[in-house]
């Protein structure tokens, strides 16, 4: 009899609680795992998006850097020479494409701060110097470079030939010449956080050009931090 009592079995309620146990350790270590996957996720998508800002920065700060003082077009009013067209939303210059994007030679590329389908929207356009006609960019559809912008803005750095003073605007006056630098600002709406850090390009110029060593000599001038005073015109 007692060898009988000994070996009865488990209740229907201890059974019930040992059930009830491990599908609770079950439970925690799931969420667990599935936490783990989204901070992965998460990760992964802030590291992919700081990778493609940084491209994008270093492409647009390229391109405008080697901005290069070729005849885009001639206005036709007075039959100047466009060399640069500089404004709030958009900007057009000449400049050489990196070897893998092109076939040689100089281009006409825009980049434009344009509404899309979320917030604003950096596209990019480019068509081949030679041979160019007015509307060729407009011909095609541009690259995105980055979308849902909250803002997006372009700066210009010229200096005032007569006190040889440096200015800020948002709107490029002298189209027939380059400004000294080129400022980008743009507002990301981000739900991780991430910022557009200041962009302020300064376009290379020849020291032998009338006004390029003087150009040059100021070129500590353009360092203007984000929100600092700009003149605009």
């Amino acid at each position: 009899m007692m060898q009988l009592r000994q070996m009865r079995g488990f209740t229907l309620i201890e059974v019930m609680l040992a059930i009830s146990l491990v599908a609770l350790v079950m439970a925690m270590a799931y969420g667990g795992f599935r936490a783990a996957v989204r901070a992965s996720n998460t990760g992964e998508v802030i590291i992919e998006e700081n990778n493609r800002l940084r491209v994008v920065q270093q492409f647009v700060r390229r391109q405008l850097m080697l901005a290069q003082a070729l005849a885009i077009e001639e206005d036709e009013t007075n039959g100047e020479r466009i060399r640069f067209l500089g404004e709030r939303d958009r900007v057009r210059f000449v400049s050489p494409m990196p070897g893998y994007l092109s076939y040689g030679g100089s281009y006409v590329q825009q980049f434009s701060i344009e509404r899309g389908t979320e917030g604003y929207e950096l596209v990019y356009y480019y068509a081949m110097l030679n041979g160019y006609e007015p509307g060729d960019l407009e011909a095609h559809d541009g690259i995105v470079l980055l979308e849902g912008l909250s803002r997006g803005e372009f700066h210009f750095l010229g200096m005032n030939p007569e006190d040889q003073e440096v200015f800020w605007a948002d709107y490029w006056e002298l189209p027939e010449e380059l400004p000294m630098a080129v400022a980008v600002e743009i507002d990301l709406q981000r739900e991780h956080g991430q910022i557009w850090p200041d962009l302020v390009a300064p376009v290379m110029v020849d020291a032998g050009l009338p006004n390029g060593r003087a150009r040059i000599e100021r070129a500590s001038d353009i360092l203007v931090p984000r929100g600092g005073q700009r003149e605009r015109r």
